[in-house]
């Protein structure tokens, strides 16, 4: 009597995803040696044009190329803050951080901060005006804060405009109590299209004045920037000054610079033999002081606030010569920088790919459970890699322990149904296996306490192989006994069958590693097996802080008392398989059954029809 459903067991979902996309340091190489190189092309056209050109005409082109170099090089130093708001904004905003939580705020903040050195501070505010802020020291350390600001004017100020702003917009320029002036993004932040509060991306001013005089020591000239008309943000004089002289003003007055060419800006007249085509927006002028003759290049953008910037550079007139020679040296330094840059980008990439693509191949693997095959993280030299390296390797020792109590089978149920609840009990119809040892006890008087646990561990890898190979549950092991079933937490419509599958394995291990016992001298063991199939509750059962995923009912007993007949019915073989009537039912020809009676069994008060399992085809 039998049923022979098929073999094949159904595949568990697997986590892996394999995303497409560009390597880490293929990206920074390219966009490193195009940025190098595009600079040193532009250069290198503009030396070779200036050969044919007159000097004002070469003054036009170098004009062109100054500030279009100078701009960039603002917008390089700015443009980290837009694109640092716009992730922590879209990581509160997708619910992957809320503002409620200080420690993954803190975290967020600092991984970005991190990120843009140009950046001095990142801060985020709530509706409550409750201030959560990471921000660089004067020894360049990351320090955090946290604390209300409702008395605070700027931020008053800027959750009121607020409203008048969808994208993220450049605010007011900031000064702290120690007089440092901060250029800052600042962007709201709105969930379900409700406003939750806002972030402020802060960069220090002074930083400004460093970039615009290595520009203008590139080009042998003074680079500047003014805030309106009246007021210098940068320059080179002012590095390293103390803004406290500046009467409370976020910028210093033009005089202040102590520049009498750039004080002299807007008295100067425009250059009548210079036609800057396609650059409307460029200005250049004449400025006569004293003997001697600049030009002054200049242009003015609106964009970053509502007081306009006005940013350029000057030079003394009778240095074009120079300054054609110094880009005749850049054009050329430039196609070395290149090679240089792709080199230093390829070598960077790979420290920072390298063990970016070993935590992602090895939390895949953890995702399909594949705990024994994952590698440690190495150190690294960045410090958020190897903070990440120890987290991993924490987490994945972590792991490790829990799989050794929890089956495998049974994580990834969990797994795939996606549910933080796990699974609720519920009543099924399920085949249970019971297995106890012949003579046991007998076995563990004549031995040690480490043979004993020894032989248990080996005997318990044996059966457990014979469940996992019909895609069994493993409940657990009591002694020297072991209990399994089918059809939970996966649904199996062949859970006699497969039990009984699993049981003939279990007689061929059994008899397979007899004979390597009685090779190495030992004694053969024998082995019950008993088999039932009934309504059973299975799910979640036990204590807070303790729960199984288990089965109760008198399924359960059943089974367990038919194994435990075995010590009466057995036929003299080394297994002796006793299954239920109602197991017996649902198999087809392929099992060879011999019926061995009806008995009685504790707790049931019918007689249960017994079954001895032979073999099957």
């Amino acid at each position: 009597m039998t049923s022979a459903p098929s073999e094949a067991t159904r595949p568990r979902a697997r986590w892996r995803r394999h995303v497409a996309g560009l390597p880490i340091s293929i990206t920074l190489a390219c966009a490193i040696g195009a940025l190098v190189l595009l600079t040193s092309a532009t250069v290198l056209i503009l030396q070779l044009q200036a050969n044919r050109e007159n000097t004002f005409q070469l003054v036009k082109e170098i004009s062109v190329l100054v500030i279009e170099t100078m701009e960039g090089g603002i917008r390089a130093h700015l443009t980290p803050a837009l694109d640092q708001a716009e992730f922590i904004g879209q990581q509160i905003e997708r619910r992957e951080v809320t503002l409620a939580d200080r420690e993954s705020l803190f975290t967020l903040l600092t991984g970005a901060l991190s990120a843009a050195p140009q950046i001095s501070a990142l801060g985020i505010w709530d509706l409550e005006l409750q201030r959560t802020l990471v921000a660089r020291s004067s020894a360049n350390v990351i320090v955090r804060e946290s604390q209300s600001d409702r008395d605070d004017p700027n931020v008053v100020e800027a959750t009121r405009q607020l409203a008048d702003h969808s994208a993220p917009y450049w605010g007011r320029l900031l000064r702290n109590d120690q007089g440092l002036t901060f250029i800052n993004l600042r962007r709201a932040l709105r969930r379900d299209g409700e406003l939750i509060g806002f972030l402020l991306s802060a960069i220090a001013a002074p930083e400004l004045s460093k970039l615009v005089s290595e520009t203008g020591d590139e080009f042998g000239a003074t680079g500047f920037v003014l805030y309106g008309r009246d007021r210098v943000l940068a320059h080179p004089n002012l590095i390293g000054t103390d803004n406290r002289t500046w009467d409370d003003q976020v910028a210093a007055p033009i005089d202040a610079a102590g520049d009498l060419i750039l004080s002299s800006l807007w008295e100067a007249e425009p250059f009548p033999h210079l036609n800057l085509v396609g650059s409307e927006d460029v200005e250049i002028v004449r400025i006569s002081f004293g003997d001697q003759d600049y030009v002054a290049i200049y242009k003015t953008l609106t964009e970053f606030g509502e007081v306009p910037w006005t940013f350029g550079l000057w030079f003394p007139l009778d240095d074009v010569d120079q300054v054609l020679q110094r880009l005749q040296g850049s054009a050329i330094a430039g196609i070395g920088l290149v090679l240089l840059s792709i080199l230093a980008a390829l070598l960077l990439g790979h420290f920072i790919a390298k063990p970016i693509r070993a935590a992602a191949l090895g939390t895949a693997r953890i995702g399909d459970l594949e705990l024994q095959q994952v590698e440690p993280l190495s150190s690294s030299l960045f410090r958020e890699l190897n903070e990440q390296a120890r987290a991993f390797n924490a987490m994945l020792i972590s792991l490790r322990a829990f799989e050794t109590y929890v089956p495998k089978g049974l994580v990834q149920r969990l797994i795939e149904q996606g549910e933080d609840q796990g699974l609720p009990y519920e009543e099924r119809e399920l085949t249970v296996l019971f297995t106890d040892v012949v003579g046991f006890t007998a076995l563990s008087e004549q031995s040690t306490a480490s043979e004993v646990a020894a032989f248990l561990n080996e005997h318990f890898a044996l059966l457990a192989g014979c469940v996992r190979s019909q895609a069994g549950t493993i409940d657990k092991f009591i002694g020297d006994a072991l209990m399994a079933f089918w059809g939970a937490p996966d649904h199996q419509a062949d859970t006699a069958t497969r039990a009984c599958r699993a049981a003939l394995c279990m007689a061929r291990a059994i008899a397979e590693d007899n004979e390597k016992r009685q090779a190495a001298g030992r004694a053969p063991i024998g082995l019950r097996v008993g088999i039932h199939t009934g309504p059973v509750v299975v799910g979640n059962i036990g204590a807070p802080g303790r729960i199984n995923y288990t089965i109760v009912g008198d399924t359960v007993n059943i089974g367990q008392r038919l194994e435990d007949l075995g010590k009466s019915l057995g036929d003299g073989g080394a297994v002796t398989i006793l299954v239920s009537d109602a197991t017996a039912r649902q198999l087809d020809d392929d099992f060879t059954l011999e019926r061995a009676g009806d008995f009685s069994v504790k707790g049931r008060s019918e007689p249960v029809v017994v079954y001895r399992l032979k073999a099957s085809s």
